[in-house]
């Protein structure tokens, strides 16, 4: 084995910053993913393909932060000059597979964007695109795949040096990895514009919209990860020290796939923040003022049965589970309706102190008929 020249450097090893990445990424993706999964089990009631798409994307990184362990165990973040040729081989073996992880992982991931924006949308201009992405993305994927398995003949030529078959040139593998990198790029950006398309014409509050549009737009920073990692993979010769001058692409890939699979669930947790912020709020109700009522000071505190049905408005989120509606995925979109007019309700209330003191209907408490008037009015 040709080790080169002796490194300026000398030993050094980065092998504890690359193990300790490699834990924080897949912590950070795996507790995002349990967190939609609560959401959509406990709370939405609604598990959908997106999520077991996301779910593979999540099984694929874990794997990667295994495939990472080893690798670094037999030199990576180390210079090729100080390991021996089994270090060398092996680290190879496993970055083979870890490549393989990769191409897997990106596309689960953005399978599962695809399919949840396929959920909040019924417009066939906005359906059809996406459809077509996601047939795109699995094929190119897949092509990509077999070619970079295949890359050498036999397999594992492709890091047994010692075996005797054919390889394509560096150049064919660097395009490989670029083809790869680029419909990345292309898809980040196309699926974090889509949303605005898709809720410029919903009938939300300009705030919650801006938001939406942002958390669901967070794939811009995979993408621009990603034109890194490409020019810093076109930049840079492998074959001379894999195991030292691969390190910098290989903390962009790591934080490309967190970065995305969290992209793809965040947006799904709004339910669950929302849900329980509003427990936090009816855990600590104002009490109304002595003095004259009006609707600065006043408070609705619904009885613990008409407080049920405004916490959890969530139920007609999902209950179908065809439904692609934008309603599905705005389920609180109701129930932030429902607060106003409340207060609304509690104006015309006060007006109506004047002609005579409030009555409720006879068998229910005061907020009980104020809540059942409010719902009947949205």
């Amino acid at each position: 084995m040709d080790k080169g020249p002796v490194p300026p450097d000398g030993d050094v090893n980065m092998g504890a910053g690359i193990l300790a990445t490699t834990i924080i990424v897949t912590v950070l993706a795996d507790t995002v993913v349990a967190l939609r999964f609560i959401v959509r089990k406990w709370i939405v009631k609604n598990i959908g393909w997106d999520d077991w798409c996301i779910l593979g994307a999540v099984l694929g990184i874990t794997i990667g932060m295994a495939l990472v362990i080893v690798q670094v165990s037999y030199g990576f973040g180390r210079h090729k000059y100080y390991l021996t040729s089994h270090q060398l081989q092996e680290f190879q073996k496993y970055s083979f597979g870890e490549w393989v992880q990769t191409f897997a992982t990106l596309m689960w991931t953005k399978i599962s964007i695809c399919l949840f924006l396929l959920r909040i949308t019924i417009s066939k201009a906005f359906i059809r695109p996406l459809q077509a992405a996601i047939v795109i993305l699995v094929l190119s994927n897949v092509i990509l795949t077999v070619l970079w398995a295949v890359q050498c003949h036999p397999v594992a030529l492709a890091w047994d040096l010692t075996q005797q078959g054919t390889c394509f040139s560096v150049e064919w593998i660097d395009n490989i990895i670029l083809a790869q990198a680029i419909i990345s790029i292309v898809s980040d950006f196309f699926l974090a514009a889509f949303p605005i398309l898709i809720l410029q014409h919903v009938q939300i509050n300009i705030r919650v919209k801006v938001g939406l549009c942002l958390l669901m737009g967070l794939g811009v920073i995979t993408g621009c990860i990603c034109i890194a990692r490409a020019v810093l993979n076109w930049q840079n010769d492998y074959t001379q020290d894999p195991t030292w001058v691969s390190i910098p692409n290989w903390y962009l890939r790591s934080w490309e796939i967190c970065v995305g699979i969290i992209a793809a669930s965040v947006p799904t947790l709004r339910p669950g923040y929302l849900y329980m912020q509003d427990r936090l709020v009816s855990s600590f109700p104002s009490k109304p003022s002595s003095g004259a009522r009006s609707s600065k000071s006043k408070t609705l505190v619904p009885s613990p049965t008409a407080r049920t049905k405004a916490i959890h408005p969530f139920k007609s989120f999902g209950t179908n589970t065809s439904s692609t509606t934008e309603g599905n995925f705005l389920p609180l979109q109701n129930f932030e309706i429902r607060k106003t007019t409340d207060i609304d309700v509690e104006q015309k209330s006060d007006r109506a102190s004047d002609r005579g003191p409030y009555r409720p209907q006879m068998g229910r408490t005061d907020s009980e008929a104020r809540l059942r008037s409010v719902e009947e009015m949205v």
